[in-house]
């Protein structure tokens, strides 16, 4: 049977037994690919070398299959690439492995990693800043130590011992090699004697019992040449799966073109979103769903919004960390970064036209602006009239307590900025649902829109357009 017949048939399994997995892995090209040296997803395609594949055994190739199938559901090589890429390509097994729980292919769990309880279950990113951290602390450690000049110290030492050692055994060997080399002639005269006073039929018939002992040895041999092969096929199929386990080996060219591609990324989603309403999970556990879900959550490009406030998005102070590599000397030196001075005040919009699920979305957002270096940031909550005191956030917080809930006027938010110039921006979280207020006379603090859906952004857009830039939490 082909490598491509063997892949089909586990593939056609699957739609009964784990219809996710068969549901993303249709919306792939299966390519045989000899340039690389296992498998791996990119752009659409599943890439494979047909030499791996076809070395494993059944329930091998089924495991690596499906590997591959949860880090498409997973959509790491679609929409969580990092900078280096084999700490990714290990983030990305380590987190697999956590939910899938595989027991012969050899990846690591978080615990056997990191020796400890303390990261289990995880997410990607959050391996991935494990990772890197501790790579940058054992590269720190290595120049600290400098363990060059004190491995050869000792390596000298070591040898000087062992020189010493081997003269004396050579002085001793010439001896004792002289006394076995003197009684070995003695015992070979003594046998030379007894030999020829032996007869001739007594000759042939140890020449009789010579050769079954060869035919019994030549059977033997067959017996252990066919067992070493089933050992030397078990020992080929376990290095091969070690190579594709092993970061360092394949971790640059499996995961080389990952890469952010909204295209493929939405095939994904629209797939989970079939399995969910079918509730046609499979063998997935319940603890994994909702990890999977957790990927449906709406987008937003950060990046985009931060860079409409453009008077002081960038600092001009740049600062050493070693949590970044440098570009040219890697984990030798330090990298650098700069961070977001960009002062912001949230808006959002708690009248009763706004749905529960909206509010919850905007302090996600809230939450997740800090991860893109945002220091802090000013939330205010509106109606017809700013409704409590403005909150001023340094990190990310769980729960918002909210009052209000009635009508809605914009000109709230805009007699707060004209009265409060300190701000570089201000994102307003809203339906879009009241009139369009005066422009502000504060023309330093950028404002945009922000709508809770698409099809308020289409119905409002133009109205407060006129007011700053728009734009809309994509549902995924």
């Amino acid at each position: 049977m082909s490598v491509k017949e063997k892949i089909t048939k586990i593939v056609e399994k699957w739609y009964l037994t784990e219809p996710l997995f068969f549901a993303v892995w249709t919306l792939h090209k299966i390519i045989p690919e000899e340039r690389i040296n296992t498998i791996r997803v990119r752009n659409g395609c599943v890439e494979y070398n047909t030499t791996f594949l076809d070395s494993l055994n059944p329930s091998d190739l089924e495991a690596v299959l499906g590997f591959e199938a949860m880090r498409i559901i997973l959509k790491h090589p679609y929409s969580r690439k990092k900078e280096l890429t084999e700490i990714s390509y290990l983030a990305s097994n380590i987190t697999i492995q956590e939910y899938l729980e595989t027991k012969d292919l050899g990846f690591l769990s978080a615990k056997e990693f990191f020796a400890s309880d303390d990261f289990n279950k995880k997410h990607f990113e959050f391996y991935y800043d494990k990772i890197l951290e501790r790579a940058q602390n054992s590269s720190q450690e290595t120049s600290e130590n400098d363990p060059d000049t004190e491995s050869q110290s000792m390596g000298n030492s070591d040898n000087g011992e062992t020189n010493e050692d081997k003269s004396d055994k050579d002085e001793n060997g010439e001896d004792d090699s002289d006394k076995s080399s003197s009684s070995k002639d003695k015992e070979n005269d003594e046998n030379g004697d007894q030999s020829t006073n032996k007869t001739d039929g007594s000759s042939e018939k140890g020449n009789d019992n010579e050769k079954s002992d060869e035919v019994n040895n030549d059977e033997g041999a067959s017996d252990e040449k066919s067992s070493s092969s089933d050992e030397s096929n078990n020992t080929d199929a376990k290095n091969t799966l070690e190579h594709y386990t092993n970061e360092k080996s394949t971790g640059f060219e499996n995961a080389c073109n990952w890469g952010r591609n909204e295209y493929h990324e939405q095939l994904v989603n629209e797939k989970i979103k079939d399995v969910s309403i079918a509730n046609a999970w499979g063998t997935i556990s319940q603890n994994l769903q909702e990890i999977i879900l957790a990927t449906l959550k709406p987008k937003i490009n950060y990046k985009m919004i931060l860079k409409s406030f453009r008077s002081s998005i960038l600092s001009n102070t740049r600062r050493l960390t070693r949590m970044k590599p440098s570009r040219r000397y890697g984990f030798l030196y330090m990298g650098s970064r700069r961070d977001f001075t960009t002062k912001l005040l949230l808006a959002v919009d708690i009248s009763g036209s706004v749905s529960s699920a909206a509010l919850k979305n905007a302090f996600s957002i809230l939450n997740r602006f800090f991860k893109y270096g945002i220091e802090e940031i000013t939330v205010i909550c509106f109606d017809t009239e700013i409704k409590g005191s403005p909150l001023t956030l340094k990190k990310a917080k769980k729960e918002i307590v909210i009052s209000g809930r009635g009508g809605t006027s914009f000109s709230a938010v805009t007699n707060y900025i004209d009265k409060n110039r300190s701000y570089d921006g201000v994102i307003i979280f809203t339906d879009g649902y009241a009139p369009c207020p005066d422009p502000p006379k504060n023309k330093k603090t950028k404002v945009l829109w922000l709508f809770d859906t698409e099809s308020n952004y289409r119905l409002c857009k133009s109205n407060l357009s006129k007011i700053g830039k728009v734009a809309f939490v994509k549902d995924t």
